[in-house]
């Protein structure tokens, strides 16, 4: 396992207009992981995530030089991957592949960044999967709950408001692929472009990396923008949805939190409700389900807060028809008193044990390491986080946790949505 100490000294760096370029080399025989990212920005209030989430759907179906087949036979004989996703104000990019390989599946990344075939009939065979999972989320009772909630939490302009079913429908029907390429001419590019490459990269130099990857990439700078919480609700709303033929039903409740990733609150705030419902070990699981046998499942966590907009605080819980009401009673009076309570201090040494244990096996791969720097960097911390993030969990006393609970849970302001047969 790496020993996540020191790592900052090793790292190089090359920055330049058209972005940034991390290397950490280390010793493993031939293996090499990339991470990358660039910021797109889009307009959330216009629906352009939709867009966004089509175009990377498109960018592994072939280009204007490759046939999908051809692509997919290249990746298969280096025994490499190339995945692309879609990470809110930005597009994001995996690689993993042998040195050997390196520049090869590095020209293919660029090809597949500057010139998508954009194929009508892979398009539409994409839009049509895309029709077919939201037409099954329909019937999930977690994902309606969820996405019911985040419409009380946020504003449509903000990256975590879930479009309703049938807007999200129509728009994706509504989406041509002259849409997508008008977007993917403004928005793929040098726009914060970053690379993190970890392993066997002897030979390679980080501006080679960053040249290979973003060569011939332009677009026009798009502008930063930010995305407030907006007015939140005086009094708590409780909802219900009915979903046919679901008899275990899913509850989330929660509220905005106005704190941001970088915030001095967040870590403290974080170790709270990681205690209140991050694992198998928190309150809420010994209380509401090992104790009162009220749920399958229950969890608390914060939810998408980031280095640029703040997130909420949400607790989800799965029960059975017959418990529904008395479990959201014995939820919510836990969690009031946990936030009234001190946090033993035991508890929170496991908890900071778990965390930092967790964040050590993340490190223990080329891959892990160079999804935590991407990370960071996006986030815009120094290099040093790499080492000291243990440390930053470490150092957080009761007081601040107690203090970082009683400032932002507020258990009465808990919207309550419920999704399933009643």
């Amino acid at each position: 396992m790496v020993n996540p100490t020191h790592l900052a000294d090793r790292i190089l760096v090359h920055s330049e207009e058209k972005g940034v370029s991390l290397v950490l080399p280390w010793d493993i025989d031939s293996v090499v992981s990339l991470r990358g990212s660039f910021r797109t920005q889009p307009d959330f209030d216009g629906g352009e995530e939709v867009i966004q989430d089509i175009l990377v759907g498109m960018l592994d179906k072939g280009t204007q030089k490759r046939s999908k087949i051809e692509i997919s036979a290249l990746l298969e004989d280096c025994g490499a991957s190339i995945h692309f996703s879609s990470s809110g104000l930005a597009i994001r990019f995996d690689v993993r592949c042998l040195k050997a390989d390196l520049k090869t599946v590095l020209g293919l990344l660029n090809n597949q960044l500057r010139y998508p075939a954009f194929d009508e009939r892979e398009f539409n065979l994409l839009k049509d999967r895309f029709v077919a999972n939201i037409r099954r989320m329909e019937f999930d009772t977690s994902s309606r709950a969820s996405d019911a909630l985040s419409r009380l939490i946020y504003t449509p302009s903000h990256p975590s408001w879930a479009i309703p079913t049938q807007d999200l429908l129509s728009k994706i029907q509504q989406t041509t692929i002259d849409d997508v390429r008008r977007y993917w001419q403004s928005m793929v590019g040098l726009n914060d472009f970053s690379v993190v490459t970890v392993g066997d990269v002897a030979g390679f130099y980080a501006q080679d990396i960053l040249t290979m990857a973003a060569d011939g990439l332009t677009c026009s700078p798009v502008e930063k923008k930010e995305y407030p919480l907006g007015s939140q609700k005086d009094e708590a709303v409780t909802e219900h949805i009915e979903i046919a033929d679901r008899s275990n039903l899913d509850v989330c409740m929660g509220h905005g939190i106005p704190v941001f990733k970088r915030s001095p609150a967040y870590l403290p705030l974080y170790l709270g409700v990681f205690a209140l419902g991050g694992n198998f070990s928190s309150h809420l699981m010994s209380s509401i389900r090992d104790r009162d046998g009220l749920t399958y499942g229950i969890r608390s966590a914060l939810s998408g807060i980031h280095a640029t907009y703040q997130g909420a605080w949400i607790t989800s819980v799965t029960m059975s028809r017959d418990k529904l009401a008395l479990g959201i009673e014995k939820t919510k009076s836990e969690i009031r008193s946990f936030i009234e309570e001190s946090t033993p201090e035991r508890q929170l040494n496991t908890c900071k044990t778990t965390l930092i244990g967790s964040y050590q096996i993340q490190l223990s791969t080329t891959g892990g390491l160079a999804a935590t720097l991407l990370s960071n960097h996006e986030d815009g911390y120094p290099l040093q986080r790499i080492d000291t993030s243990p440390l930053e969990i470490q150092s957080v006393s009761v007081e601040e946790v107690n203090a970082a609970k009683a400032k932002y849970l507020a258990p009465d302001r808990l919207h309550v949505i419920s999704a399933g047969s009643r």
